[in-house]
């Protein structure tokens, strides 16, 4: 019996190890194909769980689902039978089962399990948002709207259109706004676009109270600069100017004709302070006066023949005359060369007021110049302006002091 015994035991190991690599590779296999390759994964475990799902969504993919709807239910079916807490194989189920007019409840229902399964299956929640759509329920497909964008960052690029554009209705802006108060982590990708292309003025500016953008000082600078830039592009200038009053701690009817108009403070990207250019032979740079009392002056600088818009600032004057005060100085050379003011009707870029800076010294002097606002011009484009020629500039132009005052009689007299 000696010799028997050696051999069988051996034998009995080999099989065992062969049976044990087998179902080793065939987990291995499993686990590396079920996505990229279900038919390959299935070949080595046909009741895989996720190989059965994938295999199915493929075949949803490829449609149509009249021809496919069997295969698809017996993939769905053997992944549910192998894993009762699969989402992907419920949903698939309820697919199927929504093809059929008498199953609609059915299909519901195994929709409905699959999201208490896992709200992590995209599939699922995009399912649940149609559903909600055609049955004009907003707030629930918004609820699903952000349980997949919370849980998928995939998502983003399939609902994020959708949702912005959607956004635009007020029956959508006003539970959405409830939903971005809370802060998502998706918020702030859905205002960045939302904020590039919306058209509600109205929501942009909800959007914008729900999230507190608007306090002073403002927690997201950025964000809210789109904002208004936004609403300034809608032509909603009273919207825009009255985030930006709350936001820096004014009265929301604060219409200061010239903001920072002595170059004291930074300049931004706000449309309501000035927005600096900086370029290769085109710049505007604040830096200390000549005159060491003044503090700073902005420098408007441009060589090589190239000239354009230095320094822009949004303002919002009444229809009337007014009075254009300034400090200028290092203005020499070539007239036409020399810097510009410019003020443009803001919704249609006319111009009404456009005047050359005199001669002026390094020193500085002081200049001023009429103004008259027209009743169709809401809101204005306060723009210095630099040209040059292919000579070197002889001088570095400067302005200070900017201000703007309705236009009186005792200054008629004084002129």
């Amino acid at each position: 019996m000696s010799p028997v015994r050696s051999i069988v035991r051996p034998a009995i190991i080999v099989v065992g190890g062969v049976l044990l690599g087998w179902l080793v590779l065939a987990a291995t296999m499993e686990r590396i194909f079920a996505r990229s390759a279900p038919l390959l994964a299935l070949s080595w475990n046909p009741a895989s769980a996720d190989a059965n799902v994938r295999a199915a969504d493929l075949l949803v993919n490829e449609g149509p689902l009249d021809r496919a709807k069997g295969m698809i239910a017996a993939y769905a079916g053997r992944s549910l039978n192998r894993q009762p807490v699969n989402p992907g194989a419920a949903r698939l189920l309820g697919l199927i089962a929504a093809q059929d007019g008498d199953h609609q409840a059915q299909a519901e229902r195994l929709v409905r399990y699959a999201e208490a399964m896992s709200r992590r299956d995209l599939p699922t929640q995009m399912w649940l948002i149609e559903s909600s759509v055609s049955q004009g329920d907003v707030e629930n497909a918004l609820l699903h709207y952000d349980r997949a964008l919370k849980t998928n960052i995939r998502s983003y690029a399939l609902l994020m259109p959708t949702l912005v554009q959607a956004a635009n209705q007020p029956e959508v802006w006003r539970p959405l706004a409830t939903i971005l108060s809370r802060r998502p982590q998706w918020w702030r990708p859905f205002l960045e676009r939302y904020a590039a292309s919306g058209t509600s003025p109205d929501a942009l500016v909800a959007f914008s109270r729900a999230l507190h953008l608007d306090l002073a000082p403002p927690p997201d600078p950025g964000m809210l600069q789109a904002i208004e830039k936004r609403l300034v592009d809608l032509f909603a200038y009273s919207r825009a100017a009255a985030l930006y009053n709350r936001a820096h701690g004014l009265a929301a009817d604060d219409h200061t004709p010239v903001r920072n108009g002595d170059f004291e403070r930074p300049s931004s990207a706000d449309p309501f302070d000035w927005n600096l250019i900086d370029e290769d032979d085109l710049a505007a740079v604040r830096q200390p006066s000549p005159v060491h009392s003044d503090g700073n002056a902005l420098f408007l600088s441009a060589a090589n023949g190239r000239g354009g818009d230095l320094a822009v600032q949004l303002t919002m004057l009444m229809p009337g005359r007014y009075r254009v005060t300034a400090k200028v100085g290092g203005v020499s050379g070539d007239p036409l060369a020399f810097p510009r003011l410019v003020v443009r009707c803001a919704k249609d870029a006319r111009e009404i007021l456009h005047v050359a800076f005199p001669p002026a010294p390094d020193t500085g002097r002081f200049w001023s110049i009429n103004l008259t606002v027209p009743t169709d011009c809401e809101a204005q484009r306060i723009v210095l302006r630099a040209a040059s020629t292919l000579d070197a500039p002889a001088a570095a132009p400067w302005i200070d002091s900017i201000v703007i005052r309705p236009y009186t009689q005792s200054q008629q007299v004084k002129r």
